[in-house]
């Protein structure tokens, strides 16, 4: 077997910065939605304003108000006013949760509001798995279950939060150093990778891609316990990492840019030279290559 990139085509004029959400993108100074290498829609912002999309439903914190789209077209269908700066989005079927100063707001998909949440400190980043809310505060991870007063699950900072297969996950750089904070009932907490010193992504169902920031040493794929499952050489420094499906794409200093995108089926990445990669993002089979004022899709492919 082998690995392939098929080139959808360039963007022009369009830096994609995050990985697309439903389609929805941000650039520079607007919001806009890609269909392969086409923007079917195109709307100005100021910022980076948090957005989150379910279904058709596209949800944008714009400052104190907040907007659900049709992701589809970009049309309006209905503005709610938060009565405080709207800080990150987590959308869902049966609507979106909004941080908004030290309050959880939930809106159903009509824009009916639901009681809020008091959280009583200021976060900066939620994310819902099942019933249960996660907010990032300075303070540390804040869990927020049904009927309960929000709990602190982990104190550090800077958390980073992830839904891995229905199940939360948090990378945090507590006392010890970086953490993987687990919650499945009762938290736990492993030691793991130096987030400074590395580049880290989720990978499969509960695997995650580690890449040194310095030297030569190659891709790792490991466990919660940091455990070795599969590692790949790699011939330059690493830039920027993304997972694409089941292949792992890294952009590498190599006596100039150069785009590694490596299988655990495969013995030797496969390797790409480019122009240059200011950014590297994956959707899906689906890899967006940002490079001065442009981006590059490709799909990833088993051959």
């Amino acid at each position: 077997m082998s690995v392939e990139l098929v080139a959808v085509g360039t963007v022009q004029g369009v830096e994609v910065h995050h990985p697309p959400v439903g389609g929805v993108v941000r650039d520079r100074n607007s919001l806009l939605r890609l269909e392969g290498a086409d923007v079917a829609w195109r709307m100005p912002v100021d910022g980076a304003p948090p957005f989150a999309v379910s279904g058709r439903r596209l949800y944008v914190g714009f400052g104190e108000w907040l907007v659900c789209l049709d992701a589809k077209t970009g049309a309006e269908v209905w503005g709610e006013e938060c009565a405080g700066l709207v800080a990150a989005l987590h959308a869902h079927p049966g609507g979106v949760d909004a941080l908004v100063g030290p309050r959880v707001l939930a809106f159903d998909p009509r824009g009916v509001a639901g009681p809020p949440v008091a959280m009583g400190r200021t976060g900066s980043t939620l994310l819902r798995v099942g019933a249960i809310r996660y907010v990032g505060a300075d303070d540390g991870i804040w869990r927020l279950v049904p009927g309960e007063r929000p709990a602190l699950l982990y104190a550090c900072a800077s958390p980073t939060l992830y839904d891995r297969d229905g199940a939360f996950r948090a990378l945090a750089v507590g006392p010890p150093g970086t953490v993987l904070v687990e919650d499945d009932g009762m938290p736990l907490v492993w030691p793991f990778a130096d987030a400074e010193a590395h580049l880290i992504a989720p990978w499969g169902l509960a695997e995650w891609a580690v890449v040194p920031r310095e030297g030569r040493g190659g891709l790792w794929v490991v466990d919660h316990r940091v455990q070795t499952r599969w590692k790949v050489p790699l011939p330059g420094r690493a830039t920027a990492l993304a997972v694409a499906d089941t292949a792992v794409a890294v952009a590498l200093d190599d006596r100039g840019p150069v785009l590694a995108v490596i299988h655990r089926d495969v013995a030797e990445p496969l390797l790409l030279a480019i122009d240059g990669a200011d950014a590297l993002h994956a959707r899906g089979d689906h890899l967006f290559l940002t490079h001065a004022g442009s981006t590059m899709i490709f799909v990833v492919r088993e051959a």
